[in-house]
């Protein structure tokens, strides 16, 4: 298995594009981010995400934009624009509640408004309701230049974690 993958890293770097050994560099790194605990999931390491609270309450997630994310007509995939929306409001209401819960999606609705193209793509989420065993959420996904890319909301249950 070792060597295996070691000769298919091999193999990306002789033969592969420039953009291939940037893509093949993200997964490497975000993996090694992952195993030093910078991050709680692979693909939050591999798509290079950062996260903050705002001032004003809101919950703010980024991600670059970067060939590993984007589909063949060189846009964000619209899959990994929802998981962006996802991630953003997920995360926010699990830093919310009590600490022995976790929220999981029980139901997520996407508006695409515009292709998601240039430097990165910023997402900020809002809580609409913080319930016992139901919260609800929306957010806004955002390009470099502020140009609303998508929205949506979601339904997340509560669940003890485990």
């Amino acid at each position: 298995m070792d060597n295996q993958l070691l000769n298919e890293i091999k193999e990306i770097f002789q033969n592969g594009s420039e953009e291939d050994k940037d893509a093949l560099s993200s997964m490497i790194k975000g993996i090694r981010k992952k195993q030093r605990g910078e991050c709680a999931t692979y693909l939050s390491g591999i798509t290079q995400v950062s996260s903050q609270f705002l001032d004003d309450g809101s919950f703010e997630v980024i991600i670059p934009i970067q060939p590993l994310i984007e589909n063949p007509l060189k846009m964000t995939h619209g899959g990994i624009t929802a998981t962006l929306l996802d991630t953003a409001m997920g995360s926010m209401l699990n830093l919310k509640i009590a600490e022995d819960k976790a929220c999981v999606t029980t139901e997520l609705k996407v508006n695409y408004i515009q292709p998601g193209r240039g430097k990165y793509l910023r997402c900020i989420a809002t809580i609409l309701h913080l319930g016992k065993q139901l919260c609800f959420s929306e957010a806004k996904v955002y390009n470099d230049k502020d140009k609303l890319i998508a929205s949506g909301s979601g339904t997340f249950f509560v669940i003890p974690r485990t």
